[in-house]
């Protein structure tokens, strides 16, 4: 596993990120937490598309294992057709697979599959490695509809978004500076549009 030197993410691009989370929430049509709380394996747009990596080894006829070396997911984006592959390791525990998933689709949002196409990228071991946890938090855990369900424990964001404690501990503390950053109207209300049954149904049962 490579190493990368961390970089300070300016306010900018951190406002920057949290608006391509909210977009691609609204891209998924995310309607309630956790998100994925239907199904991880999806196809999105006809664009994204989102499977176990045991599925697909067992779709080109190799071992559920053949993967098990490259770790909790990979990405690719596939230039002569246009779409992008995600793969996520089945068996590691549900709040896990959200994680590396949320961090996978960062790599799509910021182009970066672009730059680099027809090769996996994978989330244990990328050079935005902290870009990817930024977006996460947002995708997994959006600001506007923990603030309008009063989430902001870690416990609470354990229970309500499933993600792992030790992100869910940091989430919890972030949520107290995250005022430092200004919002984003416009998509923030097509956020909470999106999430109002959810959380209408959240807070009236309080």
């Amino acid at each position: 596993m490579r190493f990368f030197k961390r970089e300070k993410i300016s306010n900018e691009e951190r406002r920057y990120i949290r608006f391509a989370a909210y977009d691609a929430l609204l891209e998924f049509n995310e309607h309630s937490l956790p998100v994925f709380s239907d199904d991880f394996c999806r196809i999105v747009n006809s664009s994204i598309f989102i499977f176990p990596m045991q599925f697909i080894a067992r779709k080109e006829g190799l071992s559920e294992n053949y993967f098990s070396n490259v770790g909790s997911g990979m990405a690719m984006y596939v230039d002569t057709t246009g779409h992008y592959i995600v793969l996520y390791d089945e068996e590691l525990p549900l709040s896990d697979i959200r994680w590396t998933i949320a961090r996978l689709v960062y790599l799509i949002k910021s182009g970066r599959l672009e730059e680099n196409p027809n090769v996996f990228h994978f989330s244990d071991d990328c050079a935005d490695s902290d870009k990817c946890d930024e977006f996460a938090y947002h995708f997994t855990c959006p600001d506007p509809i923990l603030n309008e369900c009063n989430i902001s424990s870690a416990s609470d964001i354990i229970k309500y978004c499933e993600i792992p404690f030790s992100f869910a501990n940091v989430k919890s503390r972030l949520l107290k500076t995250s005022k430092n950053i200004s919002s984003i109207p416009i998509i923030e209300k097509a956020l909470e549009n999106n999430f109002r049954s959810y959380i209408d149904q959240k807070n009236f049962s309080m």
